[in-house]
């Protein structure tokens, strides 16, 4: 899952608010914040919209925390498409109560292998795909 571990213990207003004002401590910016960031951006705007405010609260993020964005690291086009992708449809599903809820509800849909299953791993971290959004090579994602 994305770990139960892994999830921040700040609550949903608290992590958004944090995030969208690019503060957010590195040590609680995991990939269960990230995940929680897609459901809660989802649960208000629709996916393409969604996908447009997490790519640009993610760069600023990076920069807060000193990230300097280069082809090999930083954000992560096809990545980000994919995780708002992947939880989309789960949370189509069942959304849960909040995000931690949904992440709870859907620990095999969220592990971080999930994109594995659609791409293979030469393309998926390929630079190409870091800059902009590729098919996957696998298996389709699922229609949102």
């Amino acid at each position: 899952m994305a770990g139960l571990t892994d999830l921040p213990p700040l609550g949903d207003d608290e992590l958004a608010t944090l995030f969208w004002g690019a503060k957010l401590p590195a040590p609680e910016w995991t990939h269960a914040a990230h995940l929680r960031m897609a459901w809660l951006t989802l649960a208000q705007h629709p996916i393409d919209e969604s996908h447009v405010l997490l790519r640009v609260g993610i760069i600023r993020l990076n920069a807060f925390h000193g990230l300097i964005e280069t082809p090999q690291r930083g954000y992560h086009e096809t990545l980000t498409r994919v995780w708002l992708t992947l939880v989309d449809a789960a949370r189509k599903a069942d959304a849960g109560a909040g995000s931690r809820a949904f992440l709870e509800l859907h620990p095999a849909a969220l592990t971080r292998e999930a994109p594995l299953r659609h791409y293979s791993r030469e393309r998926l971290f390929s630079v190409h795909a870091r800059a902009c959004f590729v098919d996957p090579d696998l298996e389709p994602l699922p229609l949102v």
